[in-house]
């Protein structure tokens, strides 16, 4: 039955997304996994725990909606319903970033081998499910960008680490690596790209430092979130060691023509103040409410949009409830939280103590 809503489903869409170190710790807890409770609210870990996983890196509920889940060291795309019931998947070495556009795409990032030199790179993949109706496993992989692209310059250190969708279909990517020197072209970049079939054009935003911990920077890049609908403002993450600013919302100026941070030091929001791990996974909700996986303090922290640190925030190493080893991807769908448990292979799910009703 759930393979038929799904073939209805994409038919009709056919016709017609500065302080010290700080885990969870230095708040009041209760619970198991070190659940904060400055209030009654709190995340309800779901039952039962999806498993069967090696390492996974990223989740992401798609607009149909299923779920997608980059199985990293199983080398796969997986395709789920709600219910967690497998319906297909889709091979691609180690991929660690899924991301879906306005045409029900998915865009993902995974690894591929040059001929010759056997350098690895990173590879931005495109998936049409709606030709296939809306079958993952029936799908083929169209490669559209390597992370060696030439803008102008080209190198086989760089790497994409995430991927985000605007409302027009076009893309953003966060690009990193070793070499920060040129001031033409630093490995270090966010890339704005077109193409459907094919790249057609592609943009470095300028305004970012490339090295640094500032505001501005995007040195160690690790993830970034769109917002639903929205064709400019984005998150990214940093997992660069020791302090710096981590969570950085950047909001694009119309009138200027700019990126500038939607939050700064001199505010002491919490989004900035609280000073994290090394988060590598985030996204937001319909509330731009934000979710960050920390996979140094095994924790997902949430922020308002506000950019206060919300007491729901959760965490602390282990496998029972509420515990996460090493997390590594986040998202967010009807009231569930989803979020990929790498260590322990496995995806979680939670749900407010408010919406279990």
């Amino acid at each position: 039955m759930k393979y038929i809503i799904i073939l209805f489903t994409l038919s009709l869409l056919t016709l017609s997304s500065c302080t010290d170190k700080t885990d969870l710790s230095q708040f009041p807890l209760t619970g198991e996994g070190g659940v904060p409770s400055l209030d009654s609210v709190s995340y309800v870990q779901q039952e039962p725990i999806w498993t069967g996983y090696n390492e996974p890196r990223a989740i992401l509920l798609g607009r149909e909606p299923l779920v997608y889940i980059a199985d990293t060291k199983n080398n796969r795309i997986v395709q789920l319903d709600l219910s967690g019931a497998e319906i297909g998947s889709l091979g691609i070495r180690s991929p660690v970033a899924i991301a879906q556009d306005y045409n029900y795409d998915l865009l993902v990032i995974g690894d591929s081998i040059l001929p010759i030199t056997n350098d690895t790179i990173s590879f931005l993949y495109r998936i049409k499910l709606v030709p296939v109706n809306g079958f993952l496993s029936q799908a083929s992989l169209l490669p559209l960008m390597g992370s060696n692209y030439a803008t102008p310059l080209t190198s086989n250190k760089r790497k994409f680490s995430g991927v985000g969708v605007f409302a027009d279909n076009g893309y953003i990517l966060t690009r990193r690596g070793p070499d920060n020197t040129s001031s033409l072209d630093p490995d270090n970049a966010l890339l704005k790209v077109y193409g459907v079939d094919s790249v057609t054009s592609v943009t470095s935003l300028s305004g970012f430092q490339v090295t640094g911990n500032g505001v501005y920077s995007i040195d160690m890049m690790s993830a970034i979130t769109t917002f639903n609908n929205e064709l400019t403002d984005f998150i990214i993450t940093r997992n660069s060691e020791g302090f710096g600013f981590k969570v950085l919302w950047f909001v694009y100026d119309q009138l200027k023509g700019t990126y500038n941070p939607k939050f700064v030091p001199s505010e002491n929001v919490d989004i900035l103040s609280v000073q994290i791990g090394t988060p590598v996974g985030i996204t937001v909700d319909n509330n731009k409410n934000v979710y960050v996986v920390d996979n140094s303090n095994d924790s997902l922290y949430k922020y308002s949009s506000l950019g206060k640190l919300k007491s729901e925030s959760f965490g602390g190493p282990g496998s029972g409830t509420k515990q996460l080893n090493f997390p590594a991807g986040v998202s967010f769908f009807d009231k569930v939280l989803y979020i990929a448990d790498t260590g322990n292979n496995r995806i979680v799910r939670y749900k407010l103590s408010t919406d279990l009703n």
